[in-house]
């Protein structure tokens, strides 16, 4: 191959990173503040989330000015339908205990939405489905695993996730939304998105120059 050739094909290179820059999956990974204070926990309402993200249930953590205000304790589980309109978690094992609120490192349980997970006690994510979390904890440390009713009662302490599979469209109306849910839902933050490039065919192949020569009459007419 002649250098001509090369440097050719490299700018063709170049320029087809350039025009499929945006056709990529985007992983959110939201944090979610678990406790009772939350004003997501005043809504009746479910959170849409997408095969691939992240979601980080945080525990209550305060620092030592905090000693004399309300101290919470909690267990975060996942149950079925009808058990998280029961507020019951017997026979359930918890995701994470939130039992050291004073310690500098913050207590994090990782949720991957995945259709694959290694964990006999969580289930395989689907695209259509829901799936519940509660807290039946009493607040207090004493009462830190308690099985019924607790706070998911008395504070309404539930997130219902409605798992959806990723497409670009829906992508698009999460980006144009995203700052209303963020302003609705305080405790929502949308930390920085991993990005997994567009594949395609081989860039020796003729369709990978008819797709690159779409790609330059698409973007000259906007």
């Amino acid at each position: 191959m002649s250098l001509i050739s090369i440097f050719i094909t490299l700018i063709l290179y170049s320029m087809s990173i350039i025009c499929f820059s945006n056709h990529r999956h985007h992983r959110q990974h939201l944090q979610i503040y678990w406790n009772s204070s939350n004003r997501l926990f005043h809504s009746s309402e479910y959170l849409t989330v997408y095969l691939g993200d992240l979601l980080d249930f945080i525990c209550p953590f305060y620092d030592d000015e905090q000693l004399n205000s309300h101290i919470e304790y909690n267990t975060l589980y996942l149950v079925n339908e009808n058990d998280y309109y029961h507020c019951n978690t017997t026979n359930y094992i918890p995701l994470i205990k939130c039992n050291k609120p004073f310690d500098t490192q913050r207590l994090i349980y990782t949720l991957s939405v995945s259709n694959y997970l290694p964990y006999p006690h969580l289930p395989e994510f689907q695209d259509g489905h829901y799936y519940y979390f509660i807290s039946t904890s009493s607040g207090q440390f004493d009462g830190l695993d308690q099985r019924f009713d607790g706070l998911c009662y008395t504070q309404n302490m539930k997130l219902t996730l409605h798992v959806q599979k990723y497409s670009r469209h829906a992508y698009d109306q999460r980006r144009k939304s995203s700052k209303l849910i963020l302003a609705k839902r305080s405790n929502f933050t949308l930390i920085s998105s991993t990005k997994r490039p567009f594949s395609f065919a081989s860039r020796n192949s003729p369709l990978f120059y008819l797709l690159l020569v779409l790609c330059l009459l698409t973007k000259s007419k906007i």
